[in-house]
């Protein structure tokens, strides 16, 4: 039986309309990539809200039941070969009589997560957050795909959200699956002529699109006398040469210098083998001189500016499990951090134990094996930048020690 939704544009949706958006308005975000989203109304209840921003190649499809209850969630990311696939889906069921903030905590919840090239996890809870659960990991499943749909045109996006789990909760998942397999749909959309919901205006959109930490002035960290603000006080940045890092394998990893026993793990991204120069950024405070911190530390490759930055990864670390302002970053639990090479580290595990560094705030160990710092504000986990040049060579690493917040 066909079930028509009608289309309400809007900035998202929380228990009500949150800045609401003519046709008009939404299809003019849509084809700049911004951020909106739909709410599809069936008997003018929310049937299901998707949340778009194509600039993040981000889709995400809610369901709700009569109850206003969610019951199922998929997330739709962009592929390389510009269309959409499923990267994760989480459905939930039973807990009759449960409210809608109960109701996720309480139901059964099969929740399933594909990558591009095959692996598939899922985590079946029977018993929702009661305890119980059943995990699963295998190759060799395809996520499901589909063209990213024109504005509007949300049939057939609604149509392959209905049938995810019915077709995806096979054996031997289904064994232990509490979720029942409804297929609801096939749809067909129009606007809203007019609703009843609730509406409210907010100076801030309810839901954020998964958009990774980006780098943020970067190039400020390595100019010397340039301030930035904490606070209410100013720091001073000061640079200064630290010497070269040996790189025989040209296998970077960057590390608290305590962990390296841990197996720590080189970046994807390698370059040719050698001494490289290692630049070190200081922050002082402007009414405490005797007050520093690290604020950077840059890894030179070559002389060319840097054209572009990327989040530095390692094997297994996909950018698509990140969400907004998420990060994959070395931790640290000594207050201290370290660039090495991959061939040096076992050999050093043991440096750090000897390591004062208060003034200075940086040390070259074993001839330049291992250049080490004092990590800015202490122990947390810290993100590191790849830079590379209009030809898309590497021409720069450095690791961000987040002195400063977001905003400055």
């Amino acid at each position: 039986m066909e079930t028509t939704v009608a289309a309400v544009y809007c900035d998202g949706w929380d228990d009500g309309v949150v800045n609401p958006l003519t046709p008009d308005q939404a299809e003019a975000r849509d084809s700049a990539g911004e951020p909106y989203s739909v709410v599809l109304l069936a008997g003018g209840r929310p049937h299901t809200v998707l949340d778009i921003s194509w600039a993040e190649g981000y889709c995400a499809a809610t369901r709700y039941d009569g109850q206003g209850r969610r019951i199922a969630v998929h997330e739709l990311r962009r592929a390389r070969e510009g269309d959409l696939f499923l990267r994760e889906s989480t459905s939930w069921a039973g807990a009759d009589g449960a409210g809608p903030k109960e109701f996720s905590h309480l139901a059964a919840r099969h929740r399933i997560s594909w990558q591009i090239g095959g692996r598939r996890n899922d985590s079946i809870e029977p018993a929702g957050d009661r305890g119980g659960r059943h995990t699963f990991s295998d190759t060799g499943f395809t996520p499901p795909r589909l063209p990213i749909p024109a504005f509007g045109r949300w049939k057939a996006l609604l149509d392959s959200v209905a049938r995810v789990h019915a077709e995806a909760c096979v054996m031997p998942f289904s064994e232990v699956c509490a979720v029942p397999h409804a297929v609801d749909g096939p749809f067909r959309i129009a606007d809203a002529d007019h609703h009843d919901l609730p509406v409210r205006t907010s100076p801030q959109r309810p839901w954020h699109p998964p958009r990774p930490l980006r780098p943020r002035g970067l190039d400020t960290l390595f100019r010397d006398g340039a301030e930035r603000t904490v606070g209410e006080r100013r720091m001073r940045i000061s640079t200064h040469p630290a010497g070269k890092l040996n790189l025989p394998s040209g296998r970077l990893v960057a590390a608290d210098p305590s962990s390296l026993d841990y197996g720590e793990e080189p970046f994807l991204t390698t370059v040719p083998p050698g001494p490289y120069p290692v630049t070190i950024s200081l922050a002082t405070f402007t009414d405490d001189p005797g007050h520093s911190r690290v604020a950077a530390v840059r890894l030179d490759i070559t002389d060319r500016r840097p054209a572009r930055w990327e989040l530095a990864l390692r094997d297994g670390q996909d950018l698509l499990d990140l969400g907004y302002g998420e990060f994959f970053g070395f931790g640290v639990d000594a207050g201290l951090a370290c660039f090495v090479d991959e061939d040096n580290r076992e050999r050093l595990t043991g440096e750090w134990q000897s390591l004062e560094l208060r003034d200075p705030r940086f040390a070259v160990i074993a001839g330049g094996d291992m250049i080490a710092w004092s990590s800015g504000w202490g122990d947390g986990s810290y993100p590191t930048w790849v830079g590379r040049d209009h030809s898309d060579r590497i021409t720069t690493f450095i690791a961000d020690m987040l002195l400063f917040p977001s905003e400055d």
